[in-house]
C-alpha cells in the first residue's frame, strides 16, 4: 500500500494554481478525494502514484462538467480546448447551477435534447468545415516520416515487388508463367481467345490421311454433356448447370429464330473494346483515379462523422432524462416561474457529472450545497 501513497501533501497549497503544462490544476488530486464518488475510484486518484487511466481530463481541472471558460468565479485557467480550470471543485457546481439556470430560463431549453445539444455540440460542422479541395497543397505525409514521399518508402517499394504473401513477382512468374487469363474476363475477349467449351466443340478432326478436316459446329441433335447427367421430362429439364452444354432447341423442342441461331459477327473489334473500358474507367468517382482534386493517399484527419455525433448526443439526453424519469422531449421542470431550482435539478447535476467523468461522478453532496447557493442567489430569495 505504500508504494501507491503519494508524496504529495494531504492538504492542498493555499493559493491552487492552473499548470498548462500538466492541463491540470495544482489541487485536483485533494478535490477529487473529497468531493468524487465512488470514494474508493476517488481515493485512487487522490493517493495514487502515478495518474490513474480512469481519471477524466475534467477531473483535473476541478470542472466535473466540462464547462468551458466564460470568467467564472473561482475560474484561474483554461486548457487548449477552452475548458475551465476552477480553484474549487464548489466553484465548478456552482458555474455548472448557473449555466444550468440560463439555459433553463433565458434561452428556453427546457428539454434535455436541447440542453445537451448546446452543452455538448456536435463537432462535425455540417456546411461550415473547409471543403477538401481547399485543405491546401501542402504534403499529406510528414516530411519526417517520408522525405522521398509515400511511394519511395521502403514499405511502398516492398508492395511494388511482392504479391500477397511476400513472395517476389519474378519467382511467381517463373513457377508459373505469364499470369493466366480466365476464358470469360474482358482481357480474354480483347485478345481473341475463345471459351475451353466452345473451342472444344469446334476443333478440327483428324482423317485417315493426316490432314485435319474443317471443324464443324455441333449438330442439331448433338448434346456436349454426358447421358447420365441429363433428365430429360416433358415439360422440364433437370441438370447440372456446370456440365450442361446443349442446343437449346434439342432439350426444349422449340424453334429458335434464324437471326438468333446464326453466329453474331463481331460489333466491336479489340481497338474498340479497348475505347470502350477507357471510357468506362474514366466514369469511377474521382478517389480511384487519385485526381489532384481528391489524392488517393490523403492522410491527413478526415472530419467527424455527424451521425456518430447525433447518437453520442441522443445518448447523453437519455441519461439526463431517465435520471428524472423522462424523455429526452419532456420539459425537465429545473427551475420554477420565479427562478427557483426545483426538485429535479440534483438528479440532472448528478447524472451530468457522470456522464462528463465517465468512472467518476460528482458527489450529492457538492451538487447539494451548490444548489442551495444557487437558491440563495435567486431574484425570488433576494426580494424584500
Amino acid at each position: 500500500m505504500g508504494r501507491l501513497i503519494s508524496t504529495v501533501e494531504d492538504r492542498p497549497a493555499s493559493f491552487p494554481v492552473f499548470q498548462p503544462e500538466a492541463r491540470a490544476v495544482s489541487n485536483w488530486r485533494f478535490q477529487a478525494g473529497e468531493a468524487l464518488r465512488p470514494t474508493s475510484l476517488a481515493l485512487v486518484a487522490r493517493y495514487a502514484a502515478t495518474e490513474p487511466s480512469f481519471v477524466a481530463r475534467c477531473v483535473k481541472l476541478n470542472n466535473y462538467w466540462c464547462i468551458k471558460r466564460a470568467r467564472w468565479t473561482g475560474e484561474i485557467g483554461a486548457d487548449a480546448e477552452g475548458h475551465t480550470g476552477f480553484a474549487t471543485a464548489a466553484d465548478g457546481a456552482d458555474a455548472a447551477a448557473q449555466l444550468l439556470r440560463r439555459y433553463y430560463r433565458a434561452l428556453g431549453r427546457r428539454t434535455a435534447l436541447a440542453i445537451v445539444r448546446r452543452w455538448a455540440p456536435a463537432e462535425c460542422r455540417i456546411g461550415t468545415g473547409t471543403p477538401l479541395a481547399a485543405r491546401g497543397s501542402g504534403p499529406r505525409l510528414s516530411p519526417d516520416l517520408a522525405p522521398r514521399g509515400i511511394g519511395r518508402t521502403l514499405r511502398a517499394r516492398f508492395l511494388a515487388r511482392h504479391p500477397r504473401g511476400g513472395v517476389p513477382r519474378a519467382a511467381v512468374a517463373a513457377r508459373g508463367g505469364q499470369l493466366r487469363i480466365q476464358p470469360w474476363s474482358p482481357l480474354a475477349r480483347i485478345s481473341g481467345r475463345a471459351h475451353p467449351a466452345r473451342a472444344a466443340s469446334v476443333a478440327p478432326r483428324p482423317v485417315a490421311d493426316g490432314k485435319a478436316a474443317p471443324a464443324a459446329r455441333p449438330s442439331g441433335g448433338a448434346l456436349l454433356v454426358r447421358p447420365s447427367e441429363l433428365l430429360v421430362k416433358p415439360s422440364q429439364v433437370i441438370a447440372k448447370p456446370s456440365v450442361l452444354l446443349v442446343e437449346p432447341s434439342v432439350v426444349l423442342g422449340r424453334s429458335i429464330p434464324a437471326e438468333r441461331a446464326a453466329p453474331r459477327a463481331r460489333t466491336a473489334s479489340a481497338a474498340g473494346l479497348q475505347e470502350r473500358f477507357v471510357a468506362e474507367s474514366a466514369a469511377l468517382p474521382a478517389i480511384v483515379a487519385g485526381l489532384p482534386g481528391l489524392p488517393l493517399l490523403d492522410l491527413s484527419v478526415p472530419a467527424p462523422l455527424c451521425a456518430n455525433d447525433e447518437t453520442r448526443i441522443r445518448n447523453y439526453a437519455t441519461r439526463i432524462a431517465a435520471s428524472v424519469g423522462l424523455k429526452v422531449e419532456d420539459d425537465l421542470k429545473l427551475f420554477d416561474a420565479e427562478g427557483r431550482p426545483l426538485p429535479n435539478l440534483r438528479p440532472v447535476m448528478l447524472a451530468m457529472s457522470s456522464v462528463e467523468l465517465g468512472s467518476l461522478r460528482a458527489s450529492p453532496a457538492l451538487v447539494e450545497a451548490a444548489v442551495a447557493r444557487l437558491d440563495a442567489t435567486s431574484p425570488a430569495a433576494l426580494a424584500p
